[in-house]
């Protein structure tokens, strides 16, 4: 490629604010100066964007462009630097080799596309709350190294007639630039049942215009929704995903391999086995939430290792937390 050309690439990139396209258009750059055997200028070029990447921040990368917004001058999105891998997680081996084949279409996804196969960009996580859909997503991100882009429900529904289609639409064309994890939470708020004759005719045009939009997502992102309640879906947007993933509630053994990654970095002693008995019906983020109150007791009381009574306060906190949101449910 002549040198104009990957400047060009370059100011595009930067441009559409396609941060991917710019760190690749860079390094062509640099290469090339190599390749002329100039190499002070290309170990500049190279330390330069080394340290861009560094210096990086989640309100940098909106900086190359703009955040798509409600006519009220409110953000639809957010985006964050993801903070997990799948190390971090803990999930079933076959959610795992799902998510690890998705990642590895994403990354080779130029030579799937040059043999006339698109790599799937649009999955559905369903399951209980706390059981790791939107950690997964988040996870996915990090493997990949890109961003997240996170939907802001709040402001994407919109009490003007015809608002909330054009939210969605704004979406997804910020979403076709560019490389990003796009995390729609709650899903199923958006994608409720047609048929439903309680809800009027705009909640119809609003589940028709996301069916629209998902269909049509193309470019080099991917789209995680996740629902809570998948029952309450339309029966036409699960057509519409490349991919349904299902995440279970933790089981005992589940539970248990929670407990041990979230105190790895601590020293403990006490009947891990038993502990995860004690939390029968607790999720994966309520097991997280009483590993932390345990260290956190730990260190308020300088003791030198998490121990069993420890444990035995941080499940009786969450069972206490659990009987509030039980109560209030219902």
């Amino acid at each position: 490629m002549a040198r104009s050309d990957l400047v060009k690439a370059l100011i595009r990139s930067h441009q559409q604010g396609d941060d991917v396209g710019f760190q690749s258009a860079a390094q062509d750059l640099i290469q090339d100066e190599r390749r002329k055997r100039h190499d002070l200028v290309a170990d500049q070029l190279e330390a330069i964007l080394e340290d861009h990447g560094r210096r990086r921040r989640p309100h940098q990368i909106s900086s190359l462009r703009p955040l798509p917004k409600t006519r009220d001058d409110l953000p639809l999105l957010t985006l964050e630097e993801p903070r997990m891998t799948f190390q971090d997680l803990v999930l079933p081996l076959d959610v795992v080799g799902v998510l690890g084949s998705l990642t590895d279409e994403f990354r080779k996804r130029s030579a799937l596309r040059a043999h006339g196969v698109a790599p799937r960009s649009s999955v559905l996580f369903v399951g209980p709350p706390g059981c790791g859909k939107s950690a997964s997503a988040e996870a996915m991100a990090g493997e990949l190294g890109i961003p997240v882009a996170r939907v802001q429900l709040a402001t994407v529904v919109s009490s003007y007639l015809g608002e909330t289609a054009r939210n969605l639409e704004q979406i997804f064309s910020f979403l076709d630039v560019g490389s990003w994890v796009l995390i729609f939470d709650e899903f199923d708020m958006l994608g409720r049942e047609r048929s439903d004759r309680a809800d009027h005719g705009e909640l119809r045009r609003i589940v028709a215009a996301m069916l629209q939009v998902v269909e049509d997502h193309r470019g080099d992102s991917l789209f995680v929704a996740t629902s809570n309640h998948p029952t309450l879906l339309d029966s036409a947007v699960w057509r519409r995903f490349d991919e349904i993933v299902e995440l279970p509630a933790p089981d005992e053994d589940a539970r248990c391999a929670v407990l041990e990654l979230k105190l790895r970095s601590v020293r403990h002693e006490f009947d891990m086995m038993g502990a995860s008995k004690s939390m029968k019906g607790f999720s994966a983020a309520e097991v997280e939430a009483a590993a932390l109150d345990a260290i956190r007791l730990m260190v308020l009381r300088i003791d030198k290792c998490v121990g069993e009574e420890h444990i035995a306060y941080a499940i009786e906190r969450g069972e206490e937390r659990r009987q509030i949101v039980n109560s209030s449910q219902g």
